[in-house]
């Protein structure tokens, strides 16, 4: 067993196009996600939660059809599904031009978050089916690399363009990465491949059913697994306190630091993504090496040393130190409950399981900057941000209270009783 997982191959021809397919396709969501709150205020926009609801209306748009895409993955093509939200996302980025007011903004948002709840529900799918089964964790991890670049590249780019140009060049770079994204996917060819592989995929998860979900009530065909996959919601718990700082840091960092008087505030994304694209490069093999629970938990921690350092942001050093840190701690705890998410799901119920997984991370994302920007209203940038500890404090107790045993069990069925790698 150990000898074949070294000769599984990782780096095949669809899992690379894959991953720079979705680098574009991230690149086209993050490049609006600090710029269209400042939009917003430049053409009138006053009151500070405005940006909040900016980013909930895109979540929201995210959260309602995932399961509907998710569905779609598993009965139909994940290819398709990916293809047409990519699609959906880039036709509706020269819109906000035309529809120039709050209202256009956030029926426009709305639209996008359909779009690119469709394609990151697909693309997900897509690489837990590419990554052989002995590699999933390093798989995984290198997987949201493409989440990093895009969010390393896309912020700062979509400053550039707002700032130094003006918006309708942001919104034509939000088109050309669409279409970059597009092209570059429409060469993926593995769903033939996939279907085959499927007939024989169940009974290898038979144990991992019971162990994460217990009894699944009724037929599969239910409405209720039509719509979630039970076998991740202990995970998505953890997930939903550990994404809203997230949520609320994309939405509300540059405002800050332009408040501040802060220059370059741009460079707090590039930064938190390289953080991001260090640490994911080791933490599936150190995961894999010394077990979920020794790896996430520091994460967790240096999360919350990233929100704390930011109630003294008074210069570009410490937003840069609160991007080290939160960006090394997101690195590790996102990837890894991702992973192990699937670690419970059956292999055809992957689509359902990304649905859930990501819709729980779209609700997060939301809340997160919507609380943080009542916060800001009537506490400052400072308390604020600093009070978001509180979710991650949250977060922890969840995972040692809930997904902990589950894990410790799980392992303790698949090793027969060694317990090291929790």
């Amino acid at each position: 067993m150990k000898k074949q997982s070294h000769i599984e191959p990782l780096w095949t021809k669809n899992f690379i196009l894959l991953l720079t397919s979705a680098v574009f396709m991230y690149i086209a969501t993050f490049m609006f996600t600090p710029t269209l709150p400042l939009f917003a205020q430049s053409i009138g926009a006053v009151d500070p939660a405005v940006g909040g609801f900016i980013i909930l209306v895109y979540t929201m748009g995210s959260l309602v059809p995932r399961t509907i895409w998710g569905n779609l993955a598993d009965s139909w093509e994940r290819k398709a599904v990916y293809l047409i939200g990519t699609l959906i996302m880039t036709a509706a980025s020269p819109l906000f031009g035309l529809f120039v007011s709050v209202p256009g903004i956030l029926v426009i948002r709305l639209l996008q978050g359909v779009g690119f709840s469709a394609s990151s529900t697909a693309a997900s799918t897509m690489a837990a089916d590419l990554v052989p089964a002995s590699r999933r964790t390093e798989g995984i991890g290198f997987y949201t690399l493409a989440n990093t670049v895009g969010m390393a590249l896309g912020p700062d780019l979509g400053l550039y363009m707002l700032q130094q140009h003006g918006a309708w060049w942001l919104f034509g770079t939000g088109v050309l990465a669409g279409i970059a994204s597009l092209g570059i996917g429409m060469f993926l060819n593995y769903e033939k491949k996939r279907r085959l592989a499927q007939s024989g995929s169940i009974a290898t998860h038979e144990i991992i059913r019971d162990t994460a979900a217990s009894s699944r009530p009724g037929k599969l065909s239910s409405k209720w697994t039509m719509l979630f996959e039970k076998s991740v919601l202990p995970t998505c718990l953890v997930l939903l306190f550990a994404v809203m700082p997230y949520g609320a840091i994309m939405g509300y960092i540059a405002s800050y630091g332009i408040d501040q008087g802060v220059g370059d505030i741009g460079l707090y994304f590039s930064v938190f993504a390289l953080s991001l694209f260090v640490v994911r490069l080791m933490v599936g093999r150190l995961s894999d090496r010394h077990g979920v629970t020794v790896i996430i938990i520091p994460g967790m921690i240096l999360m919350m040393g990233g929100l704390v350092v930011l109630n003294w942001a008074a210069n570009l050093a410490v937003f840069m130190t609160s991007a080290v840190l939160f960006g090394f701690g997101f690195g590790v705890v996102f990837p890894l409950l991702q992973a192990t998410a699937y670690t419970f799901c059956p292999d055809d119920r992957r689509g359902v399981a990304s649905a859930t997984l990501f819709a729980t991370a779209d609700l997060a994302y939301g809340l997160g900057a919507v609380i943080l920007g009542m916060g800001i209203k009537y506490l400052g940038y400072a308390t604020a941000f600093a009070g978001l500890t509180i979710f991650m404090v949250l977060s922890l107790i969840f995972f040692m209270a809930i997904l902990y045993p589950q894990l410790k069990s799980y392992h303790g069925l698949e090793t027969n009783g060694d317990t090291k790698r929790l």
